[in-house]
């Protein structure tokens, strides 16, 4: 935002009531307040202790994991023997 848009919108903002001017502050803190809870911001967390109590308890990720490299392996020796 130019200075000059800020300038704009600053004085609109002086012409609001004191009540007004209170909720265009409460509505963008609480914008600000969402963009500090956006995932990019955060710290990574470990994903067993994000994931932990979405899964079913006899669920073997290790083993789901290993399933999953095994058909990426495949799909990308089938992708390099197209390209050959």
């Amino acid at each position: 935002m130019s200075s000059t848009d800020l300038n704009h919108v600053t004085r609109l903002a002086e012409q609001l009531s004191p009540e007004e001017q209170l909720r265009l502050v409460e509505h963008l803190a609480r914008g600000l307040r969402r963009h500090s809870d956006d995932p990019h911001q955060r710290t990574p967390q470990s994903l067993r202790g994000i994931w932990r109590d979405a899964l079913p308890p006899d669920a073997d990720t290790e083993v789901a994991i290993r399933e999953v490299r095994n058909e990426w392996e495949k799909e990308l020796k089938d992708l390099e023997r197209e390209q050959s």
